[in-house]
């Protein structure tokens, strides 16, 4: 599928607006801003949890434009929502985030190293770029919560 660059720029435009939400309650956390810190760790630990399963989503949907998708890729794409529903049943803040921030990682992994069919290069190097915004967000609200402790 060939994309234009105004596709491109529009994707990209919005996945950095995507970030927003992950570095401002990370920046809240630190610096005890304007959100109550409780609150901003919840919208926090959701936020991320949505986001790692619609990465799922993306390889869901690529891998159903294939003419005869395997059953690999389909597992693939179910795990990031599987992996976020385990991450919010933790016990602790500290273990969802960290659970969180190690999925990214392994999400962000897999789609360098295996990208989805039909996954223009573009959109991998802007994943990764995206995937590296999210982990330093989510160690920084790691910080802050071990600072709290």
């Amino acid at each position: 599928m060939q994309h234009t660059k105004k596709q491109q720029t529009i994707a990209q435009w919005l996945g950095y607006l995507g970030v927003i939400p992950f570095l401002f309650c990370a920046i809240n956390l630190l610096t005890g801003g304007p959100l109550f810190d409780g609150f901003a760790l919840q919208v926090f630990v959701i936020y991320s949890a949505v986001i790692l399963s619609y990465l799922g989503g993306i390889r869901w949907g690529l891998a159903m434009v294939q003419t005869s998708p395997t059953g690999w890729p389909l597992i693939l794409a179910v795990l990031p929502s599987l992996a976020a529903l385990g991450s919010l049943l933790l016990a602790t803040p500290m273990m969802q985030l960290a659970a969180l921030a190690s999925f990214f990682a392994a999400q962000g992994i897999l789609d360098r190293l295996s990208p989805p069919v039909g996954m223009p290069d573009w959109m991998i190097s802007l994943r990764l770029r995206l995937t590296i915004l999210v982990i330093t967000a989510h160690l920084m609200a790691l910080v802050a919560l071990a600072r709290w402790n």
